[in-house]
Formats: structure tokens, C-alpha cells, sequence
């Protein structure tokens, strides 16, 4: 009876979507199984439903290659990556908080490629990144810190710390990171991991919080220069950083401030055109014609509640459809 069980507990780890992903947290020796690492000893534990829980043990040292020149914002070629996306923004009644941008990248992959989810919620992204015939892990801290209606998704399939991702190296072709970095206490660090188990030619996909007010105990709200900063201090390539252009920060702050604000949200909105009309104005006198969204993306990321970005794993290039 205990073989049969122990067999049957093996099959299931098999089909796991993390099967023959996993590295030690503490170590980063490949790992067989979610339970205990050979090579130094180290042992796991899980959830009562079963959910592997693979956080380290004990600190360890880090450090970064400071390019010359890459604290001084006016070598930034900004051109290159300061800009929109053809598609972007969040579609109402599309995947919470699900960019058209990212999800475009995610439609050409490869049939199976792996998406990672880190900081996943309730794992909402699963149907969708499924639905694209693409294989899908989510992690995150906890199965219980995320919204009650979020829940039904089903949660991480693996809990763990992003800054010491449990993941072999080079093993995933997309990371996705959606409003988690503002939340980490080093999304440099956190930058650096997700480089490492990325392909190379993978892509990191994610937004952080700009001007959004301090929530459920965020760090780092960060600029589109800060977000540069983070993504290429890991070796990563940004390609396109934007502010997330539906969601001004005069929005942010009624809608995220309290239960007496929320219903004032329209008058952000009408605080976020009052700023912009004048630039566009401005622009539109000085090149008779209406500005491109493009010639209004440092106005609007002055204000923008979040910043989104897609980056790349330089090398070969990831697998598309």
C-alpha cells in the first residue's frame, strides 16, 4: 500500500508543471524532486494541498557590474527603448492586468514554451496563457494574500522567493512579472534571478507601480529610468518601457486611496486631462498637426501610475510561431 502511494505521489511530481525545472534555492543543484535537495541537504516543505513551498535558508552575498557611464542619465539612448509598443494598454474585460503588448509577444511563441508567472495572485494568467497552446507555472509568496475573487483561479503552483528563484538556469522562454516589482525589496536582484533562468533570447514581460500610493507594504515605485536601470544592471535588454497611459497617477490615487475617494475617481481623470491638454495643445500649435502618442509618452509618464516594459535575454532568439 505505501509503494503504491509513494508511486502514485511520484507520477503526480512527474506531471507537475514544474517537473525537471527545479534547482535549490539555497544551492541551485537541479533538484529531482520538490522535497529535499542531495547535494546540500537542504529539505522542503508544502502546503496542505500539496503546493511545493521552496524558499532559501540562509543569505547570501550579491553584487552587480556597474557599466561606466550608467548612473548618468544623460548617456541613456533613450530612443531606444523610451517608447510605445504598436499594441498596448489593458483591454476592459481582458485578463486582470494583462497588457495588449504582452500579450502579443506571448501569442507568437512556440507552441509549449513556458511562460513563468512571478508573483502570480490567483493565477488568473493560466486560462489565457494555456489557451495560446503554451505551458504555464506560477509562483508566488502565498495561496492566501490575494483577492477573494482572484482565488477561484487556483493560485501558484509553487510558492518561493522571487530573488531566489528555485529554477535551473535558462529554463524559461517568457518571465512575467505584472505589478510585483514595487513589492520586492530588491527588484534589482529579483531582475538578476529572472535573467539567469531565462533562455537566452527569452523575454521579461512585466509593469511596476510609478505613482500609485503605497500599497500592501511596497518598496520600490519605480520611473522608466529606474526600470532601465534594474533590467539592464541584470544583462537584460530593455526593448520598449512605457507608462501605462489608461492609468495616471491622479487615477491611481482615488481609486487606491480608500473607500471615500474611490467613487471621485472621475475627478482624476479630469485632473490627468487638465495636465495634458496644454502639452498637446503646445504640440499641436508648434507642428500644426495632433501630436502621436509617441511625442506625449514624457508627459504622460510624468504622471503614469505604473510602467510597463518588455526586455530580452540577449542571444538566440526565442522560439515564435
Amino acid at each position: 500500500m505505501m509503494n503504491s502511494l509513494a508511486q502514485t505521489n511520484d507520477n503526480l511530481a512527474e506531471m507537475a508543471p514544474w517537473a525537471g525545472l527545479l534547482a535549490c534555492p539555497d544551492c541551485r543543484a537541479p533538484l529531482a524532486q520538490a522535497t529535499r535537495c542531495d547535494q546540500c541537504g537542504m529539505t522542503f516543505g508544502a502546503e496542505e494541498d500539496g503546493t511545493p513551498v521552496l524558499f532559501p535558508t540562509r543569505g547570501r552575498q550579491v553584487g552587480f557590474d556597474l557599466p561606466h557611464g550608467a548612473c548618468d542619465p544623460s548617456r541613456l539612448k533613450t530612443d531606444s527603448f523610451f517608447r510605445y509598443p504598436a499594441r498596448h494598454g489593458q483591454p476592459r474585460g481582458g485578463t486582470y492586468h494583462l497588457d495588449r503588448a504582452h500579450a502579443d509577444i506571448m501569442a507568437g511563441l512556440s507552441k509549449d514554451s513556458l511562460v513563468l508567472d512571478l508573483g502570480c495572485g490567483g493565477a488568473q494568467m493560466r486560462e489565457w496563457v494555456e489557451g495560446q497552446g503554451l505551458r504555464y507555472l506560477g509562483t508566488d509568496i502565498s495561496k492566501t494574500r490575494v483577492h477573494d475573487w482572484l482565488q477561484k483561479h487556483g493560485g501558484a503552483d509553487l510558492l518561493c522567493d522571487s530573488h531566489a528563484l528555485p529554477f535551473r538556469d535558462g529554463s524559461a522562454d517568457v518571465i512575467y512579472s505584472a505589478a510585483v516589482w514595487e513589492h520586492l525589496a530588491f527588484p534589482q536582484l529579483a531582475a538578476q534571478e529572472a535573467a539567469r533562468v531565462l533562455r537566452p533570447g527569452g523575454y521579461h514581460l512585466g509593469s511596476a507601480s510609478f505613482l500609485e500610493p503605497w500599497h500592501d507594504a511596497s518598496y520600490f515605485h519605480m520611473s522608466p529610468f529606474g526600470v532601465h536601470m534594474a533590467l539592464s544592471l541584470a544583462g537584460l535588454k530593455p526593448l520598449y518601457i512605457w507608462p501605462e497611459t489608461a492609468w495616471p497617477g491622479f487615477v491611481a490615487i482615488m481609486q487606491m486611496g480608500n473607500k471615500a475617494t474611490k467613487p471621485l475617481s472621475f475627478m482624476g481623470r479630469l485632473m490627468n486631462w487638465w495636465y495634458l491638454a496644454p502639452k498637446a495643445a503646445q504640440a499641436a500649435l508648434r507642428q500644426r498637426r495632433w501630436p502621436q502618442p509617441q511625442e506625449l509618452i514624457l508627459p504622460r509618464a510624468t504622471v503614469s501610475g505604473a510602467i510597463a516594459w518588455i526586455a530580452q535575454k540577449p542571444g538566440e532568439e526565442t522560439g515564435t510561431r
